[in-house]
Formats: C-alpha cells, structure tokens, sequence
C-alpha cells in the first residue's frame, strides 16, 4: 500500500504545476454555479467514509493507514463545507483561480514530500526493549548466538550449522570476524564445530589462507558432491574478500569442518550468499560496490534502481549471470533439476526467478526486504522485514543488539510463486530476521542483528 500511495502522491506531485487550464475550468463551473455544491459535498462525505472504513475508524502504528485515517477525515469536512458553507466554497475557487501557482507549487511540493515518506516510512508504533533474552508466548529464543546470519541443516537432521555474521560496510565501518556455531536440536545446546585444516582441492590454487586468519562468515549453503562426499560453502568477509569451502564429516556423533580451499572474490565484487552445485562449481549474489556510503545505499534503498547481479563460477573464472540484475540481490537458491536461480532483490522488494537455459525472468514475487531463502521439496520460504528503511534509524542508534521491529515469515509455493502461508510478529522479543528454516513443525529464524537465534511452533 505505501508504494501504491507513494505513486498517487508522486503523479499529484507532477501533474497539478501543469495542469491550470483543466483545473481553472473545474473552478469556472463552481462559480458560474453549474454544478451542484450539495451533490459533490454528499461525494466526498462518502469517500471520507471509505477511506475511514479502510483503516477500521481508528489510528494506527503505519503510515499509509495514518494517511489514509487524515485524507478521510479531510474528505469529511470537505464534504460538509460544500454543503453548509457554499459561500466559502466560491470565495476559496476564486482566491485559488487568482493565484493558481502559488498554491499548485505548494500543493507539488507538499505531495512529493508524501510520496518520499511513504518509501522511506512505515511503521510508527513502539520498539519494545527486548535486551534481556527471554522467549515470550509466540516466539522461543535460543542465547549465546551472535548475529546466525544463515542456517543449514546437517544431513544427519540433528543439528543446525549457523554462520554467526561479522557485519559488511555500509552498516559498519568494515567487514568484522564472525564465526560458527551448531544447534543440536534435541536439546538446543550451542557447540562450537571443530575446524581442521587440509590441502586446497576444491578452490583456486591462487586463494589462500592459514588457520589463523580467521573467517566471516555470511551466506552459506550445503550440498552434497557428485562423489558423495558433503561439501558447506559460505561467502568470507574477513580478513579478506573470499568464497570459502569445507567437508563436512562426522566423527564419534560430532561435526567437523575441513577446510578444502577457497577461490578469492574479484576487487568489483561484493558477495552476499551463494547457491552450489553438486560439481562444485557455484553461484555467488553482488550486491552493490565493496566502497558504498550510507547515503548511496539509502538512495538505492528509496529509489530501487540495480545495484548488483548473480555470478557464476565455473572453476576458472566468474561470469555474470543474464537478467540476474537487480536492488542489491541478496539470498539465491538454486533448483540444478529445473536449472532455475531463485534470486532476492532485497532492496527491490521481491523475489524472481531465473530461468538458466533461456536466460529470461520466469516469475516474480513481491515481498519487503527478502533476505535469505530457504527451498523445500514444495515450498520456498522467505523473511520479510515490515517497516521501512528510516524506521530502522532508532534501532541502529541504540546500544541495544536487538531490535524489535515487526516482522514476517512467507511461506510461497516453490512453482507458482502464490503464498501459502503469512506469519506476522510485531512487538516481540525478536528482530531484524534474515532465515526462516522449516523443520517439521518447528521454524528457526536467523537474523543478521541479534544476540539470539529464535524459533515458533505452527499452529
């Protein structure tokens, strides 16, 4: 709703500094009395009444419903100066049709503004104070997580591998050191997985790194290789630009992780996630130029325009993926049956889709601010972030790690693309959600802002 107003507000914006002709004709007819004041006052009662109706006849915590309530309560008293106080409806034609710029001008400006907040605003309701780790009736935490930016399930169905997120620029300064964690999901106990070090088979020979580097974790994803053998890949952003991979094995009912190489990312890259094959080639998301200021970014975020693109790694060298172009595109899944790209645009708003072996866009699905993805046998589920950009602002000032602006998880068909389910939290003690994984009734949510890894339970 906020950008369908937003395109109303915008076309008002553009159309009343040109449109005097057409409007002072309207105003001629008003005072030349030829048309009914009362009729056209008794339409604008009805209308104020709708737009009421649309917004329930009560204030509330988002813009567009607040702007909506204050248009309809406008429309109303309209309605009711055209039909008691005829007089002020012709005094007021004839002020406007003397001076038609300097109120067309206002007006333009006055809804341009609107326009601009409807993109940047939405929710306006309270941020609950969520420090304490605490679950409440909707929402089981788990502590002692930091940042679970993404989530694998191990093959074994026992454990969670989460990738504890650093940070990138422009929301830091520089790109921080993360790490990993498992979640052993019979009890919920964090463990840290060890880490071996081995020869670098599966990467670039020129990528390197030795054990005390450190990692970053951000996107990862896990496959299983055409020789069986289960390989975990995530994009690195410390203390360098890389695409790092493990072998995942099990040793005495515990993980390991064995490094097997890593393939550095190119200087005009800026990795997000990545989607693997099982031949080990993959597929990496770009989301914007490594050295972006916070003003770009937020441009980027009002105006929506293509800031990065999906690449593929073919073991030599990267390509750019046709059609992949989009708001920094962030989560990507990859269906290697159908030879499908499931892309997120997290600034554009939607999810699309495509299509490998003709290189065209076979779908779209809008949603606010998709992170992560996470695709099932017959669905695809996404975390929509439901505020704005600048509502976000009393979050990233605040000392706090957490924040508690509202949220939602989608559950969308994995081939039409039509939602199957919506879950909304709003005040809760979670936030700011980047994953939302499937495990029977149980769906955990990561987040790339948190102390805290979460989970509710479907009805």
């Amino acid at each position: 709703m906020n950008e369908i107003l937003a395109i109303i507000f915008l076309l008002f914006a553009v159309i009343l500094p040109f449109s005097k002709k057409l409007i002072l004709i309207g105003f001629q007819l008003f005072l030349d009395k030829k048309i009914n004041l009362k009729l056209i006052g008794l339409l604008a009662l009805i209308i104020g009444g709708l737009l009421l109706y649309v917004v329930d006849f009560s204030w509330s915590d988002r813009i567009w419903k607040n702007t909506i309530f204050v248009f309809g309560v406008i429309s109303i008293l309209r309605g009711l100066v055209a039909i008691f106080f005829e007089n002020l409806v012709y005094k007021f034609a004839e002020i406007f049709s003397n001076n038609y710029y300097k109120f067309s001008i206002t007006l333009s400006v006055f809804f341009l503004g609107l326009a601009l907040l409807m993109v940047s605003r939405d929710y306006l309701g309270p941020l609950k104070n969520i420090d304490d780790c605490v679950s409440d009736q909707l929402i089981t935490i788990y502590c002692e997580f930091t940042n679970p930016e993404d989530i694998a399930l191990l093959p074994d169905n026992e454990f969670l591998l989460l990738s504890e997120f650093g940070g990138i620029k422009p929301y830091e300064e520089k790109d921080g050191q993360g790490s990993f964690a498992l979640l052993r999901l019979k009890d919920n106990k964090r463990i840290d997985p060890k880490i071996i070090f081995s020869n670098n088979t599966w990467g670039d020979p020129k990528c390197t790194r030795t054990p005390d580097d450190g990692f970053g974790p951000h996107g990862i994803d896990l496959v299983t290789r055409v020789d069986g053998s289960i390989q975990v890949g995530f994009v690195n952003h410390y203390p360098f630009e890389s695409i790092e991979f493990f072998e995942l094995n099990k040793n005495d009912s515990k993980w390991e992780m064995t490094w097997r190489g890593c393939v550095n990312t190119p200087e005009h890259n800026y990795f997000n996630d990545l989607s693997l094959r099982r031949d080990g080639t993959f597929y990496a998301s770009h989301m914007y130029k490594r050295i972006i200021t916070i003003n770009e970014w937020l441009s980027a975020a009002l105006f929506k325009y293509a800031t990065g693109y999906v690449v593929k790694w073919d073991k030599m060298s990267f390509t750019k993926v046709p059609n992949s172009d989009g708001s920094q595109p962030n989560g990507i899944g990859l269906d290697e049956t159908n030879e499908l790209l499931y892309i997120n645009h997290n600034l554009g708003d939607k999810l699309e889709v495509v299509d490998l072996i003709n290189n065209q866009i076979i779908g779209t699905y809008r949603i606010n601010s998709p992170d992560n993805m996470v695709i099932t046998d017959d669905s695809i589920w996404l975390t929509s972030l439901d505020h704005e950009t600048l509502d976000a602002m009393p979050c990233a000032e605040s000392e706090s790690i957490n924040c508690s602006l509202p949220f939602s998880i989608h559950e969308i068909d994995r081939v039409s693309l039509e939602r199957k389910n919506l879950y909304r939290f709003q005040e809760t003690v979670f936030g700011f959600p980047t994953t939302a994984y499937p495990i029977n009734e149980t769906i955990y949510i990561g987040s790339f802002h948190s102390n805290r890894l979460a989970s509710f339970t479907l009805d």
